[in-house]
């Protein structure tokens, strides 16, 4: 697998707006290698910063990564945390991949969190979903003992792969939340993100899934 592929980003990655300074001043003063001595937290696929804000808010002594490859949310999450004094908030644009090879070291990652990432509908863009088996082979090293990944979608497809890799995983990984109650992602604390209001208005109900690394 080549470079080009491996950090291969799908999509825009920019929008409409043409006022980026912030976010790329952003990005050069806080973005650094991870320190595994800390409590490392990596929110990945960002968005518009919903997630990332409100993880920061209940883990101000915590490190929280935004991993996003559309500049405009890491744009917003950085007018936000400027007007907050947020110190403990990195920024990443780019592919995940990139972010693990690149800036973190073995047994670095205390905590994950993946909500809503593209669930590729089409049968000929499996290939671009990001959680499947390879994936979690791969996090396997970067994450410590006992740290937790989040994940939630509100697609019906996508979630079976998941759910399917996840029996694949499991001597390596334990699903914590095996009850009904606690799939539900609309009745738990978990970040308000406009993907998620997505799913509501389209009467969809999405699943979340919580992972512990043994």
């Amino acid at each position: 697998m080549n470079y080009k592929f491996k950090y291969r980003l799908f999509g825009r990655s920019k929008g409409r707006s043409k006022n980026n300074k912030l976010i790329e001043k952003a990005i050069k003063m806080k973005l650094k290698k991870i320190d595994q001595t800390k409590y490392n937290i990596i929110d990945i696929g960002s968005g518009y910063g919903e997630s990332t804000l409100e993880i920061v808010k209940y883990n101000s002594d915590k490190i929280v990564i935004a991993c996003e490859k559309y500049i405009d949310g890491l744009n917003n999450i950085a007018k936000k945390i400027k007007n907050v004094d947020a110190n403990n908030v990195r920024l990443f644009q780019g592919n995940v991949h990139q972010l693990l090879d690149e800036n973190c070291p073995d047994n670095s990652i205390s905590e994950i969190w993946i909500l809503f990432p593209d669930p590729w509908p089409k049968k000929k863009h499996y290939k671009r979903r990001l959680i499947n088996y390879d994936f979690f082979l791969k996090i396997k090293k970067y994450l410590k003992k006992d740290s937790i990944i989040h994940i939630a979608t509100d697609s019906r497809a996508y979630i079976s792969e998941i759910l399917f890799n996840v029996y694949k995983i499991k001597n390596d990984f334990q699903w914590l939340n095996q009850s009904k109650r606690e799939w539900d992602y609309a009745n738990l604390s978990l970040p308000d993100t406009k993907y998620f209001q997505k799913a509501l208005k389209k009467g969809f109900n999405p699943f979340y899934l919580k992972l512990k690394k043994l």
